[in-house]
């Protein structure tokens, strides 16, 4: 029996949770297809929100645009699911020569005195001081997994999410809407990441799916605090960390050794040296040419759509997108976002 809706969303990362989400909240017919074989980038993100960043201490607009909107969206969750899926820990960035000077030169303007601590700390870890950094404010860890998990059972509950790996040929295009499976709907929205580059109808949009590798770790002794230098460490629950990440464009998605001793070696370079290694879990981040999320329709097909290329910042700018556009659907509240800023017509 055909099932149809005003939305299918394609994929449930982060971006088409949070999109399928607001769009329920506005009154909208939803579904949702996931892959249960694909890797999910987002699943497995440390889920670090900060308006600091970079290693020139920067505050992205992009991202100071969004921010507390994020931060009130996953604290509603926190209420809504009555788990933990946004917590705030203290925060310290461990700084080189370089940073230092920028830190010296930025930490009493407007508005870096905000997020930056004032003084020099020194870090001790596992019990020896090896490092001085300072404290990054209003930052904080969403449990990625916890977040996507419930997200899940909350669709399955509903009786709007399906399992299936897609391709191509799933998908007939109709002038006034869109038919996939047993799926009829007004508009289909790709929310599948890095996944983009495996179908031809996002053939000529600048994507870059650049591989990340993280550890998901133990430590044999109590920590309460996300630590960074070129790389983060935050805890999830009791001893349980997530490590990461590295950063490279490689096509394949298994985990290499060489990207293992690089976390290691930088965890060694921390001074953690006590701990149990559980996993190394490896995906790809989509972004897009820019550097910028893309949202909206393609102008050769007006009932597909795309809302993607987060990268590594979507736990901040997709939930607040996501709710802007629920609101305006099928508008567009972001014209500088709009994924036909790379055609000509």
């Amino acid at each position: 029996m055909k099932q149809n809706c005003d939305v299918l969303i394609i994929g449930q990362g982060i971006a088409g949770s949070c999109l399928a989400y607001c769009l329920l909240q506005q009154g909208f017919d939803v579904q949702i297809i996931t892959s249960h074989t694909k890797p999910n980038a987002s699943k497995i993100a440390g889920g670090l929100m900060q308006r600091v960043s970079g290693q020139y201490l920067s505050l992205p607009k992009l991202i100071q645009d969004h921010f507390d909107e994020a931060v009130s969206f996953y604290q509603s969750l926190n209420t809504f699911f009555d788990a933990p899926i946004i917590s705030s820990f203290p925060t310290y960035r461990i700084l080189d020569e370089s940073q230092l000077n920028i830190w010296k030169k930025k930490r009493t303007l407007e508005p870096y005195k905000d997020y930056l601590g004032q003084h020099l700390q020194s870090i001790t870890v596992q019990g020896k001081t090896t490092h001085v950094g300072v404290d990054i404010y209003d930052s904080y860890s969403v449990n990625t997994a916890l977040l996507l998990s419930l997200f899940s059972k909350y669709f399955l509950e509903k009786k709007i999410l399906s399992y299936h790996d897609l391709t191509e040929k799933d998908l007939i295009i109709h002038d006034h809407a869109v038919q996939c499976n047993t799926i009829k709907a007004n508009f289909a929205i790709f929310c599948i990441g890095s996944c983009l580059t495996e179908w031809s109808l996002f053939n000529d949009f600048p994507l870059i799916n650049s591989k990340g590798d993280m550890l998901s770790l133990t430590l044999n002794q109590a920590e309460n605090r996300i630590l960074q230098y070129d790389k983060w460490l935050i805890p999830i629950d009791h001893n349980h960390f997530k490590f990461g990440s590295t950063y490279s464009i490689d096509p394949t998605i298994s985990p290499t050794q060489s990207a293992y001793n690089n976390l290691l070696s930088s965890l060694s370079f921390l001074g953690y040296n006590d701990i149990t290694i559980q996993a190394i879990h490896t995906a790809h981040r989509c972004t897009f040419s820019d550097y910028k999320p893309s949202m909206g329709f393609l102008n050769h097909s007006p009932r597909i759509g795309i809302f993607s290329g987060f990268s590594s910042k979507g736990f901040i700018t997709a939930p607040s997108l996501a709710k802007q556009w629920s609101v305006l659907f099928p508008n567009l509240p972001n014209q500088s976002l709009l994924i036909n800023r790379f055609t000509n017509s």
